[in-house]
């Protein structure tokens, strides 16, 4: 008897101790790190900065390129986030990781997205530039997306795969930002 109420009050507190740990300050344990600083054209040519993010309460920025069935798969799902995520002041960018590395590609990345009926913009990171060489081709696994906040940095780990698949995710973040839920 004895032993089967230490066990049994070794598994409460165990219990306590685990549920415990969700303190509600999810606010803390998010890490925050700057996005790196960009100045690049989208894929209609026009300049497009990091400046962006100062604009919008939170920017959530999609990494694709050509060859990633899922993430052009995906691309209707996000401009319907897009849609919605614009009534609350938040942004989404692509960035087509091929798209800069010649006109060919350029090429076929305005074809998938106008296929796509992607209305988004468009990042085209210049190889030669410190964004790509610092960041972008670092990126192995796609698609990659990253929630930022108007500060500039990036609020939580990267989220590999289908965002809508991970929207708990993607809102818990976002709501961290915005306050909105």
């Amino acid at each position: 008897m004895k032993r089967v109420l230490t066990l049994l009050l070794s598994a409460v507190l165990m219990t306590a101790a685990l549920t415990g740990c969700s303190s509600g300050e999810e606010d803390a344990l998010v890490s925050k790190t700057p996005f790196p600083e960009f100045s690049e054209v989208d894929i209609e040519g026009d300049e497009i900065s990091s400046d962006i993010f100062a604009d919008y309460d939170a920017t959530i920025v999609n990494f694709w390129n050509n060859g990633c069935g899922s993430c052009i798969a995906e691309m209707p799902e996000l401009e319907e986030l897009d849609q919605d995520f614009k009534e609350r002041n938040i942004n989404l960018i692509g960035v087509g990781t091929d798209s800069g590395e010649s006109q060919e590609q350029l090429d076929t990345a305005r074809e998938i997205l106008e296929e796509k009926g992607v209305t988004y913009r468009n990042i085209v990171p210049d190889p030669e530039g410190d964004f790509y060489k610092d960041f972008v081709a670092d990126i192995s696994t796609y698609p990659t997306t990253y929630i930022v906040d108007s500060e500039g940095n990036i609020v939580g780990a990267d989220i590999v795969g289908n965002v809508k698949k991970q929207l708990d995710t993607v809102e818990a973040r976002l709501a961290l930002i915005t306050g909105q839920k």
